[in-house]
Order: structure tokens, then C-alpha cells, then sequence
């Protein structure tokens, strides 16, 4: 019996190393799960910082959008407020020419007169014109745009109703000096 005895030892030795084997090989698969998840944890940790990225984006995207909205609101009133002002200045159109042509019915004045009065007018109406232009394209106020081509005028020895006949038929105001720097186009450089 004593000779089965070693034979049981080595039986026992081999199972042993069989499970040592196994648990071997079982913590280096768990080392190996262990490193695909670390793995996997900074993937997805990458992942949502460029998705914090994209958010941030699209955050000012938005941001931005609102404000190029709120210019076009701004335009489009200023746009309403214009034509506002343009009606206005054709119904004053109409009533001056009433009232010339009653004046010059009743001799108040006389033909020659009427011509330049109405003349005086359609250059009012012209310049007008022109100044709304320049308002719309440079936005800035009223007055700014009479200086604007008041300026225009004086550097280029032209009177304001010229220019004003340019800007309104071609609609370019690209040689015109800007709001505050007082050249322009044949002034100083």
C-alpha cells in the first residue's frame, strides 16, 4: 500500500499544478479583461470630451445665430422705418407740386419760377434718396449719411446734387469716405 501512496502524492502534485495552470491563466485573462475596460474607460472618457467639444460648438453656433438674427431683426426695422420715411417724403412730394401748380394757376407765381421750384424739389427728392441709400448700405443715421456725401461733395469739388444723381442711378457708394474719416475719393491720403 505504501507503493500506491506515492502514486496518490503524484496524482494530487499534478492536480495541483493543473489548478495552479488554470488559476495562472485565469488571472491573466482577468488582467487582460482588466486592460480592454481601462482601455474602454478612456475611449468613452475621449468620447465625451469631444462630445463636451461639440456641445461647446454648438453652444456658440447657436449663440451666434441668435445674433446674426437679431441684426436681421435690427435691418428689417430699419428697413420698415425707411420705407416709412420714403412714403412720407412722397406724399410731401405730392402736396408740394399741388401747391406749385395752384400757386402758378392763380398768378401767385410765374412759369419760370414754377420750373425752378419744381427742380428745387426733385433735387430735394433726389438727395433724399441718396442719403436713404447711404443709410442702408453704411447703417448709420440721417445726418451722418448728409455728411457723409457733404464730405463726398467737398473732396471731389461736386455739387451734393450731383453726387446724390450718381448714387441714386447706380446705387454704388464704394466712393464715398466713410462716416468719421473725412476723405475720400480727390482728398487727402
Amino acid at each position: 500500500m505504501e507503493e500506491n501512496q506515492p502514486d496518490g502524492d503524484s496524482e494530487l502534485q499534478r492536480q495541483i499544478d493543473d489548478l495552479r495552470a488554470r488559476v495562472d491563466r485565469n488571472r491573466a485573462d482577468i488582467d487582460a479583461l482588466e486592460s480592454r475596460a481601462d482601455d474602454a474607460h478612456q475611449r468613452a472618457d475621449a468620447s465625451d470630451g469631444r462630445a463636451d467639444e461639440a456641445h461647446q460648438r454648438a453652444d456658440a453656433s447657436d449663440a451666434r445665430a441668435d445674433e446674426a438674427n437679431r441684426r436681421a431683426d435690427a435691418s428689417e426695422n430699419r428697413s420698415a422705418d425707411d420705407r416709412l420715411k420714403i412714403a412720407d417724403l412722397e406724399a410731401r412730394l405730392d402736396i408740394n407740386e399741388k401747391i406749385l401748380s395752384e400757386l402758378q394757376i392763380e398768378g401767385l407765381i410765374d412759369r419760370d419760377h414754377a420750373v425752378h421750384l419744381q427742380e428745387a424739389l426733385r433735387t430735394s427728392r433726389m438727395i433724399g434718396a441718396a442719403i436713404g441709400i447711404v443709410m442702408a448700405s453704411r447703417k448709420v443715421s440721417e445726418v451722418e449719411a448728409f455728411a457723409i456725401i457733404s464730405r463726398a461733395s467737398q473732396n471731389t469739388n461736386r455739387k451734393v446734387r450731383v453726387l446724390a444723381d450718381e448714387v441714386v442711378n447706380t446705387g454704388d457708394v464704394s466712393g464715398l469716405p466713410t462716416a468719421g474719416d473725412g476723405h475720400g475719393p480727390g482728398g487727402p491720403s
